[in-house]
């Protein structure tokens, strides 16, 4: 299952805030402007015709419509924002603007603020001082008038949403260094080995991961007094062990000795179990001493395998010599892994010996080897450290102590028998690191 990211739950939230009040805003935003610009361009008509009716007003005499044709205000041409009438109360055009229509508006003769009849035209209407008959109408295109509207709100909605870009951006940065110290708390809580005597989780940069700290300390703590209980009775069991096993051994010699032909060999299998129990319990002994810690030293290699003690199998020494690592936990290891050779019927086992440019130790037998499908299932659970119910005792002594070494434990697939490479990593990688519990 996928999981959520909380960064792009918080972004999204974000967005969606900002949508919506970009929307609200950009709504009032436009509502207000168009009120006032509505308002304004009204007030600027009312001015206006104030304006020309106190001008017209010293020789309204000259405004008395006679038989002549409809007039109109002589200028050059240019672009009229404003165009106005003069009329009779009758509606005949006594004189207007050169771009004024040259038909009477469908207005009201009293003054005030309308529409005429088409809607194309905003007119404010003023009775003449000193004509009363005489009523002078000042208008602008409705479209003018929305286009203005339409231009002031664009340009403020332009604005808006500029600056709101700008704020989720700068919202979008601040939110991903908010996160930043998670990331860094992540990474560390990564690396965090709880039984490292020598390693502890950093502060908590902020308060609110404070208490995620103490919760993982307290846990790491419990968890490696429980690894530390484990090891100890691990290494008390195997020490109680390994004294009645090598007297039951002693036994089991003296016994096959006076015994007659016909039970030798059961005795024999008896002391081949026993044999195998006893270097089960070496190797616990070997892993968990004093914490499983490293004790790497040069040792050569002919004299460990001489010094394992199996009968029955020929094991040939290849390869380099001399070989740096903890000699007591690779001779555990090594007697894990080739009593699984002697288990599965081999004779001849092959330990081949390299040291550069990392240590490793090839087993080889001539055993019945492991089915090819099931070593890859064995390898991913030692690569994961799955151990429970995918590998052995064996297998998982042998790739702790490869872990421990700084590599791992791999398992080939030859043409025959069973190889397994025991990696222990270059010589700068075999510090002093504690082992995983059991």
């Amino acid at each position: 299952m996928k999981l959520t990211s909380l960064q792009n739950r918080l972004s999204r939230s974000l967005l969606a805030g900002w949508l919506v009040w970009s929307l609200a805003i950009l709504g009032s935003l436009w509502w207000v402007i168009d009120h006032e610009i509505e308002e304004l361009l009204d007030e600027t008509l009312v001015e206006s015709a104030e304006i020309i009716a106190g001008l017209l007003a010293y020789d309204a005499a000259a405004l008395r419509l006679d038989d002549s044709d409809t007039r109109a205000l002589p200028a050059a041409e240019h672009s009229e924002r404003l165009i106005w009438q003069i009329t009779n109360l009758a509606g005949r055009i006594a004189l207007r603007s050169h771009r004024a229509p040259d038909t009477p508006l469908a207005l009201p003769t009293t003054s005030g603020l309308s529409y005429d009849a088409s809607h194309r035209w905003r007119v404010f209407s003023l009775r003449l001082p000193g004509a009363p008959d005489l009523v002078l109408h000042v208008g602008q295109e409705t479209a003018e008038r929305e286009e203005a509207a339409v231009e002031a709100a664009r340009y403020a909605a332009a604005t808006a949403l500029c600056i709101g870009i700008l704020v989720m951006l700068w919202t979008r940065l601040r939110l991903r260094r908010e996160l930043a110290p998670l990331d860094a708390f992540s990474a560390a809580i990564r690396d965090y080995d709880p039984l490292a005597r020598d390693y502890r989780l950093p502060p908590a940069s902020h308060a609110e991961l404070q208490p995620v700290r103490d919760a993982i300390e307290g846990l790491a703590t419990r968890l490696a007094q429980r690894v530390e209980n484990e090891r100890a009775f691990s290494a008390h069991a195997a020490h109680a062990l390994r004294t009645p096993l090598a007297g039951l051994d002693a036994q089991l010699a003296v016994a096959q000795r006076e015994a007659p032909a016909i039970i030798q060999p059961r005795l024999a299998q008896a002391r081949q179990a026993a044999g195998r129990l006893q270097r089960v319990v070496t190797a616990l002994l070997a892993l968990f001493r004093s914490g499983s810690d490293l004790h790497p030293q040069r040792f050569r290699m002919s004299d460990l395998a001489a010094s394992l003690g199996f009968s029955g199998l020929q094991l040939q020494v290849e390869g380099a010599e001399w070989l740096d690592g903890d000699p007591d936990l690779i001779a555990a290891a090594l007697m894990n892994l080739i009593d699984n050779s002697a288990r599965h019927h081999a004779t001849i086992v092959r330990l081949h010996v390299a040291d550069s440019p990392e240590a490793a130790i090839t087993i080889a037998d001539d055993g019945s080897g492991i089915e090819p499908g099931h070593i890859s299932r064995l390898n991913e659970a030692l690569s994961t450290r799955d151990y429970a119910g995918h590998t052995g005792l064996g297998l998982m002594l042998a790739d702790m102590v490869a872990r421990i070494h700084g590599g791992r434990l791999e398992i080939l697939t030859p043409d025959a028998g069973c190889t397994v490479t025991l990696h222990l990593g270059p010589p700068a990688n075999r510090a002093p690191v504690p082992a995983a519990g059991l």
